[in-house]
């Protein structure tokens, strides 16, 4: 399964993809080469899928807090 790279702020509210890579290392290095650009305001992610569709579809989905950080302060 590849990674794809997104960005998340786009026109459509969608992400958009920017990038696709065969290996984790390949897809950090275009990550960090997209993070490192002065005009990029909008988040750029990583993801592990199967397809494209899959991909934007993990990206678009709520995420639940972590149930571990409850109560962290007490």
């Amino acid at each position: 399964m590849p990674y794809f790279v997104f960005r998340l702020a786009s026109v459509a509210g969608l992400p958009e993809r920017l990038a696709e890579a065969p290996s984790y290392r390949e897809a950090k290095a275009i990550l960090r080469e997209l993070r490192a650009r002065e005009g990029e305001a909008a988040p750029v992610r990583m993801v592990f899928a199967a397809n494209e569709i899959e991909a934007a579809d993990l990206l678009t989905q709520p995420r639940a807090p972590d149930p571990s950080l409850y109560g962290a302060d007490d």
